[in-house]
């Protein structure tokens, strides 16, 4: 059931007597020339379809659309703006917005969209493309007169969290030291180890305030021989020695 020309209802489902009110702005009910359309697609196969067929089954939707309101494709968009395209929902819900629609009322919108010509359209070319085989049937359909106001696509924000893992390898370093063995020979020292250093032989001088020692009775006196000798390389003192006792002995 339609309104009479002049008048529109807001109401959905059955369409009664009291339920049409008159438009607004002298009887006109599409003052800005858009119109609201939704069409109710029954055993949509909406998870089989793939990108490509969804989008061949949106646009042949749009121009079937675009016909029955005597307007080109480009005037059919769906909520978000794409011209000669409608919006499919997962549970076959059909929109779309019919643009600048000039020399058509909106009940005579309505009348063409009501029409079972129409429906038999809706549903021939949407089994063109989906498949004969397919159910489908065409449910309600309803024109609301609306301005268009393009929706805004949603987008998702994914964020990525990775791991870096750093693997520390700690080397221990052990040094040897070999010992060293310095024996003094002639005033120099001979290294046996890795590091050579010359060494002099101390000399101690007294000093005069130190005291001299006196040789205790019973005691023999140190010859100065015997003093220097001490001096001498033990090689040298060696053979001195043996040299001493020869004598002694001849005498």
């Amino acid at each position: 059931t339609i309104c009479p020309e002049g008048k529109w209802t807001h109401s959905s489902g059955s369409l009664r007597a009291g339920d049409c009110t008159p438009c607004a702005g002298g009887g006109n009910c599409l003052p800005d020339g858009d119109a609201r359309i939704t069409i109710e697609l029954r055993n949509f196969p909406y998870a089989e379809l793939d990108t490509t067929r969804m989008a061949d089954v949106e646009a042949a939707l749009a121009e079937d659309i675009a016909a029955a309101c005597g307007t080109n494709n480009e005037s059919v968009v769906d909520v978000f703006g794409k011209e000669s395209s409608v919006t499919i929902s997962s549970d076959g819900q059909v929109s779309a917005f019919v643009k600048d629609v000039t020399g058509s009322s909106a009940n005579e919108l309505a009348a063409r969209l009501y029409s079972a010509s129409f429906r038999g359209e809706l549903a021939n070319t949407t089994l063109a493309i989906i498949g004969s085989e397919a159910r489908l049937s065409i449910g309600s359909i309803s024109v609301k007169p609306e301005a268009f106001v393009a929706l805004a696509p949603t987008s998702t924000m994914t964020t990525s969290t990775s791991t870096v893992t750093i693997a520390t390898t700690t080397r221990a370093t052990t040094t040897v030291r070999a010992a060293q063995t310095t024996s003094v020979r002639g005033g120099h020292s001979v290294d046996h180890g890795n590091v050579h250093r010359d060494s002099e032989q101390e000399q101690s001088t007294p000093s005069p305030d130190s005291e001299q020692s006196t040789p205790s009775p019973g005691s023999e006196p140190t010859s100065a021989a015997t003093i220097q000798a001490a001096a001498l390389p033990w090689p040298l003192t060696l053979c001195l020695g043996l040299a001493a006792s020869s004598g002694a002995r001849r005498k």
